[in-house]
């Protein structure tokens, strides 16, 4: 209820149509030519409804690069020893696991049907299995809950090793499931702690904050995700699914049908985003990383200075000690990235 996701009730023969719709898609690009593959990410859903030969026969024939990094998202209630050795078999070699939280009445409350105290057998048997780069989504600020009691959940999820975590604010919608509860949402300042506490506690863990939401442990940052922050194009395939390839951002059709007739009429690509602002993009996306933009970089993408017609705004915003920066490059101070979005704002 708190993903905007889209989603249909499963049946087999549905899914079996649509696995066929993404195998055509799949031929579409690799018939007009695409380069070797850093990563591929099974998400945006339940991709574990896939069988191990399924998600082979996505992955093959595929260019990928040399240790191309493969991610899988799961759902700790689907985790078992049987899916686990298959899902050994295929080339995932990364799995990111939707625990979410390590209270019941908070997984109640999101809809998850698995126990807190399932999570360490869920994941021993990952690791029986083989997989050893394995991360967990935290989601923060629930109605009604306050930092000691986020912190501890978080500490227990951290009783177990993890190689990296992802840790976001819930947001609910006018129109969502959740509504109701907007008006019990902690406030700015409760959410501002939240989020401070979750960092300090998860430094002291020796895991290193690189993008406002993500940590990992030395060298387990995700590559997948590093390329929507670094600009970098990637490719979606499936319905609703969204991409950048070219400079030029895309989605598929929010609905299996119209989906099924662009792919059988040939189209790949989706729906152009004819109102995308690549460069507002860049700079909030290079922005959310800890390492920040780089003006080098920028300059060879956009053919102008970044500071250019910005010179005040940077000036106000170091003197308010919300950025710092130097001749290479700007970044957020850490102490700006709970207001992130206001102050990346400025710089548009």
């Amino acid at each position: 209820p708190y993903c905007n996701f889209y989603a249909l009730d499963y049946s087999r023969s549905a899914f079996a149509d649509y696995y066929d719709t993404l195998l055509q898609e799949k031929q579409l690009w690799m018939d007009g030519g695409i380069q070797a593959l850093s990563s591929v990410y099974f998400g945006g859903g339940t991709p574990s409804l896939l069988s191990a030969e399924e998600i082979k026969l996505i992955l093959q024939d595929l260019e990928l690069l040399p240790g191309a990094e493969i991610t899988m998202e799961l759902n700790p209630i689907q985790i078992n020893e049987k899916y686990a050795q298959a899902l050994a078999s295929t080339p995932v070699n990364r799995l990111s696991l939707g625990v979410q939280s390590m209270r019941d009445e908070d997984l109640r409350y999101l809809g998850r049907r698995h126990k807190a105290g399932e999570i360490s057998q869920k994941l021993q048997i990952l690791r029986e299995a083989g997989f050893t780069n394995i991360s967990a989504d935290f989601i923060y600020g629930l109605p009604g809950s306050h930092s000691a009691e986020t912190v501890a959940s978080l500490g227990k999820l951290l009783e177990m090793t993890w190689e990296h975590i992802s840790c976001y604010l819930l947001e609910l919608t006018e129109d969502g499931p959740l509504a109701k509860d907007i008006c019990r949402l902690p406030d700015d300042e409760e959410l501002c702690r939240q989020y401070e506490q979750i960092c300090r506690l998860l430094k002291s863990k020796a895991y290193h904050q690189y993008e406002i939401s993500n940590f990992a442990k030395h060298g387990r940052e995700s590559r997948h995700n590093l390329l929507y922050w670094e600009g970098n194009d990637y490719l979606a395939w499936g319905a609703a699914a969204a991409g950048y390839f070219r400079g030029r951002r895309y989605q598929n059709a929010a609905d299996i049908a119209r989906y099924r007739a662009a792919v059988l009429a040939g189209t790949k690509g989706g729906i152009i985003d004819e109102d995308a602002q690549d460069e507002q993009d860049y700079i909030m996306m290079r922005l959310r990383l800890v390492k920040g933009l780089d003006f080098e970089e920028y300059k060879a993408r956009f053919g102008r200075d970044f500071s250019q017609g910005r010179q005040a705004r940077i000036r106000k915003l170091k003197q308010m000690a919300f950025i710092t920066g130097d001749a290479a490059g700007l970044r957020l101070d850490p102490r700006a990235y709970f207001i992130s979005n206001a102050v990346i704002a400025e710089l548009l």
